[in-house]
């Protein structure tokens, strides 16, 4: 037999394993699952390398740690005398609502941390407000400061970030920062020296290096897009925005950055804490087991929000940033409005904002002019035709580049996080939304909502189907690819 014959063969042999010992095994979407059969029976070899390297939809090690992670982080609070978390909202000044406890209800099944009331929140608006409130709060700090970013540029805002904590940690306050490895590859390897010199700690979430994936044996994109500050476990902060100057719309190329974080002081900092400490152990094996990490969420608080933390990534079940968002939209009554940088929606999510629009709520998408991703904007505008046919009013954002990840249902629920409106966050990413139950904080994200209306224009299904042939050509095969994305 020829070596010809035998690279056919080999090449053969491996598609048929592929196939049917793991493409049709998988659970995941239809469409997914096409297109995956199509890579590897189209492109031989490459198909097969393709989808060793990007097609696992789970991390089964990884799943298993952080079962692993969440127990002992749980035992740990037990130990030291405290529930888990508030397991309860029976601190709630006025009986719940029958949707809002539906969705709580289905929050505490599908996250790993359960609601909590008496809450304070407030909405930061685009990068600036955010870096002072954080920085205000680190100077607070008597006991501990916890980050982690999915990107931390070393730019003067990455390297203001970095002294601010050196300086804390040299007056006896711990300090622990984390980075996504991918997301923070900008960061020269002694970028954090001055930090650890000090008694400072820092670890690479899910390294690059080949030793480390060898041991893993996971998809390198399952990244970390997590954004969590915790102080003294009482003050919180999550949401979009990353550290870098391109976030204060001083990166020319991109211009001005809208973007929306969010401040916590309340039990619900518990689950930020919590979040930090999974994804702590898993990227430096140190558990946090210290009572002084976890206050005790029975003393006295200044706010009256509900607030539902829920974590969601490869190593979770049920995708529970999906499941929320959808639950929420199919519970809508008067309107959902939604900013997301990167609208990749997948079968459930399309469906829940069309049956939406056809009931009659007012259904909104904020989405950009101009994306930083061209493959992901051709997808994007590739559902803007149904959408529009249902009645979604779709607007894009001209002023620059929105990155905000919001949205707002009726003025009962809003949510502010690092996931976006796609297949990546809400299955493949590491990512974390607060869920907040306050007509205060809808109020506001409506407010800076109608303010950006200002900044946008609206599309009308003339304009689209007035799209010239190319570009709609374009827009359906990226569409068509949208489940790998």
């Amino acid at each position: 037999m020829s070596a010809a014959a035998i690279i056919t063969l080999v090449v053969a042999t491996l598609q048929l394993v592929i196939i049917f010992g793991f493409v049709l095994l998988e659970r995941r979407q239809p469409a997914a699952t096409l297109a995956w059969l199509m890579a590897v029976l189209l492109l031989p070899g490459l198909g097969v390398v393709l989808y060793v390297v990007f097609g696992s939809t789970r991390m089964r090690r990884a799943t298993q740690k952080a079962s692993e992670i969440e127990r002992r982080v749980e035992d740990t609070l037990t130990a030291n005398g405290l529930a888990v978390l508030p397991q309860s909202l029976q601190a709630a000044a006025a009986p719940l609502e029958p949707r809002t406890r539906a969705l709580i209800k289905l929050g505490n099944t599908v996250s790993t941390t359960p609601a909590s009331t008496c809450n304070r929140t407030q909405v930061l608006v685009n990068a600036a407000a955010t870096y002072r409130a954080i920085l205000t709060a680190i100077g607070t700090a008597r006991d501990h400061i916890h980050v982690e970013f999915y990107i931390i540029q070393p730019d003067r805002t990455g390297v203001s970030l970095r002294d601010r904590l050196v300086a804390r940690a040299e007056q006896g306050v711990e300090v622990r920062v984390v980075c996504d490895a991918v997301g923070s590859l900008a960061l020269p390897d002694d970028f954090w020296d001055p930090l650890t010199e000090v008694g400072g700690k820092f670890a690479w979430f899910a390294p690059v290096n080949p030793l480390y994936r060898f041991r893993r044996r996971d998809r390198i994109d399952f990244r970390n897009h997590r954004k969590i500050v915790v102080v003294d476990g009482r003050i919180g902060f999550t949401g979009g925005i990353n550290v870098g100057r391109e976030y204060l719309g001083l990166d020319p190329d991109i211009g001005h950055w809208r973007d929306t974080h969010l401040l916590i002081e309340g039990p619900a900092v518990l689950s930020l804490q919590q979040a930090f400490a999974e994804d702590w152990l898993a990227a430096s094996e140190e558990q946090l087991d210290d009572k002084r990490y976890y206050p005790d969420p029975r003393e006295p608080w200044a706010g009256d929000a509900i607030v539902q933390v829920v974590d969601s990534g490869p190593d979770r079940n049920w995708t529970p940033i999906q499941r929320i968002h959808v639950q929420a939209i199919a519970m809508a009554q008067k309107r959902v409005w939604i900013t997301s940088p990167y609208f990749v929606p997948d079968a459930v999510v399309e469906a829940a904002l069309i049956t939406a629009a056809l009931r009659g709520v007012d259904v909104r998408l904020l989405l950009p002019f101009k994306s930083d991703n061209a493959l992901v904007g051709f997808a994007s505008r590739g559902y803007y035709a149904r959408m529009l046919e249902a009645g979604v009013q779709v607007y894009e954002y001209a002023r620059g580049f929105v990155h905000a990840k919001t949205m707002i249902v009726d003025s009962w629920v809003g949510t502010v996080g690092s996931a976006n409106m796609d297949v990546r966050s809400f299955q493949l990413n590491f990512e974390l939304n607060a869920f907040v139950f306050a007509e205060d904080f809808c109020q506001s994200l409506e407010r800076e909502f109608r303010e950006d209306l200002d900044d946008a224009t609206q599309i009308t299904l003339e304009a689209v189907k007035n799209t010239p042939y190319w570009r709609r050509l374009l827009q359906s095969v990226a569409r068509l690819l949208s489940p790998l994305l």
